[in-house]
């Protein structure tokens, strides 16, 4: 991720509203240049490579310029020796020419140098650059000494498959990152990956708040445990870490409030799944299970009236929030939400039936293998044991019961 001092953004609004920075098509040509750049100097030390990225990104702005530079410098490797291997040599060295001070022959400091970094370090170490001959210029003396510093560690390698076009993408969502190291606060309304996005805000160590919205799909409200106390920009490094693997949802709209400078009044940041951002974060698979995705295909679409949504639904808990794994939405608006317990260990499957006792008030079925069907008896929904896989013959009369009952209780509803 860059740093506040990289970031580049946009009124929409003077004081109201912000964009952060993209780049246009037009760039890539010089951000083909500029991993050129990497890709040619293998051996060369840092702050050498960076120079020359610099000049090969000269004709784009000097607010770009530097951002990119870093970006490109995140996805290079380099090596470098021990820092206090180094510090040791360096010693070395500076008791060895203490001795014989001063030291004016070219020839006698290559001596020097090489005597403490040759006989005290392996020979065949690529990251500790040596001396190299009878005499050294003045000027490389330094790297040789502090080949530990960042300055001059040695570029090793670079990503053969990573272009201009990863290039930006990689820039546009390190600006938007950047902008959110002030966020105070931030929403997300979803309409589906319910699932992935509450598991990146826990990774992400925010607190969320869910509210279900009229229209369907879900308003989520993230903050962290101080923000109940005052107005803190302290939580926004794990906003845009949670940014990076929102990016890999569907159907999601974020709005987030922004302070950019202490005493300012915020301003909005607004991003959606239309926005195009990508992130090198791996996408979420699709299913979690082998036997979540067979019963998908199974079933189909839809079946008798029955259509089949995915994680379309958030449920309370207790305390905690629950994404069931599927579900059934009727015609006749009939809502039932299914959670298949799989072959997990002992202590996750008494935490998930434990999470599921709290569940109330919901149509849900809880499919579980039939060794575990006894201890799932107790919960308040409709336990559905099955052996390798679940049977339609078994699930559509439950489906059915549900619609039945409800039926019924409308009906009482309505009765003079």
């Amino acid at each position: 991720m860059l740093t506040k001092e990289h970031r580049v953004y946009h009124w929409i609004r003077p004081g109201r509203s912000i964009s952060s920075d993209r780049l246009e098509d037009a760039c890539r040509p010089h951000l083909a240049r500029g991993i050129g750049v990497y890709r040619r100097m293998a051996g060369s030390p840092r702050g050498r490579v960076r120079d020359a990225a610099r000049v090969a990104l000269a004709a784009l702005r000097p607010d770009r310029v530097e951002a990119l530079v870093e970006l490109l410098d995140d996805v290079a490797t380099y090596r470098w020796p021990r820092a206090a291997l180094q510090a040791e040599q360096r010693l070395r060295v500076f008791e060895a020419a203490a001795r014989e001070h001063p030291v004016l022959d070219a020839d006698r400091v290559a001596a020097l140098l090489d005597g403490a970094l040759t006989l005290h370090a392996p020979a065949d170490s690529p990251a500790m650059p040596r001396a190299g001959g009878p005499a050294i210029a003045a000027a490389g003396i330094v790297p040789l000494l502090y080949a530990d510093y960042p300055e001059f560690h040695r570029l090793a390698g670079f990503p053969s498959d990573y272009d201009a076009e990863a290039l930006r993408a990689d820039y546009d969502l390190a600006q938007a990152q950047a902008l959110l190291y002030d966020a105070v606060r931030m929403t997300v309304e979803a309409a589906g990956d319910f699932k992935h996005i509450v598991q990146y805000a826990r990774l992400s160590r925010l607190l969320h708040r869910v509210e279900r919205r009229r229209g369907g799909g879900y308003r989520l409200a993230f903050d962290g445990p101080n923000s109940v106390l005052r107005r803190t920009r302290v939580y926004g490094v794990d906003f845009a870490r949670f940014l990076a693997a929102l990016v890999q949802a569907r159907g999601w709209q974020m709005e987030a409030e922004v302070v950019l400078r202490r005493g300012w009044r915020s301003v909005a940041f607004a991003l959606s799944d239309a926005d195009g951002l990508r992130s090198r974060v791996p996408a979420p698979a699709l299913f979690d299970s082998k036997i979540e995705e067979t019963f998908a295909r199974k079933f189909g679409p839809s079946r008798r009236g029955w259509r089949l949504l995915r994680e379309a639904v958030i449920l309370e808990a207790g305390r905690a929030l629950l994404v069931p794994d599927f579900v059934f939405a009727h015609d006749d608006g009939t809502e039932v939400a299914l959670e298949i317990v799989g072959y997990w260990t002992p202590e996750y499957l008494a935490e998930k039936l434990a999470k599921l006792e709290r569940v109330r008030g919901v149509r849900l079925i809880v499919a579980v293998r039939r060794s575990l069907a006894l201890r799932a008896g107790h919960l308040s929904a409709e336990v559905l044991p099955f052996a390798s896989g679940i049977l339609l013959k078994d699930l559509l009369p439950r489906l059915e019961a549900f619609r039945a009952g409800g039926r019924k209780r409308r009906g009482r509803e309505t009765a003079p």
